[in-house]
């Protein structure tokens, strides 16, 4: 092996050793957690949140309860999810290198090791798993989203996770309703 071959897994080796990543929390700033991104439909036009109970505290956020879609789409239509951190950072909101992209959610939702089972699906009542339509009613089990991480990049100052639906129909023509609701924040380091 070259010298300068060892001294390279020397340094990789070193830094691995001696990087540690830190733990994270977002804390959400409003308590009904999301507000509506500007000129575009929020969760007013999404879904009917009169019957979920939702609040953030140091464990995390807490659901529980039920909500009934009213985004007038079609069940068994496709509907994709764009979800992106941004930074506040000189005035103005910077996309970080953090997104997901779902392209198929009614799909993803019944998949055991995707984000959106893993994050939401997993909670709700099996008879009430069914693909987005306007009326259908998701019954979920009390459930806490931790809203912590860990990071090995500093990662503390004002975000918000901006999050867009879209939904096309039979033909696969793009509707002209897009779902666009944000959670701005805080990330502190604990």
């Amino acid at each position: 092996m070259n010298p300068l071959n060892s001294l390279i897994i020397v340094i990789i080796l070193t830094l691995g050793f001696e990087a540690q990543a830190a733990l994270y929390r977002f804390i959400p700033e409003y308590p009904e957690l999301s507000i509506d991104k500007p000129g575009m439909a929020g969760m007013d036009h999404f879904i009917d949140r009169s019957e979920l109970v939702v609040f953030y505290d140091d464990e995390g956020i807490h659901y529980s309860g039920t909500f009934k879609m009213i985004w007038d789409i079609k069940k068994g239509g496709r509907v994709t999810m764009d979800a992106e951190l941004e930074k506040f950072f000189r005035g103005g909101w910077q996309q970080t290198a953090f997104s997901v992209r779902v392209l198929g959610f009614c799909k993803e939702m019944k998949i055991i090791h995707s984000y959106i089972y893993e994050i939401r699906s997993r909670h709700v009542f099996p008879e009430d798993l069914q693909c987005l339509g306007k009326g259908i009613k998701y019954r979920h089990s009390a459930f806490t989203a931790k809203a912590h991480g860990q990071a090995f990049i500093n990662m503390e100052g004002r975000y918000k996770v901006v999050t867009f639906f879209r939904a096309y129909d039979e033909h696969n023509s793009l509707r002209p309703e897009v779902i666009c609701p944000e959670i701005p924040g805080d990330i502190i380091k604990i």
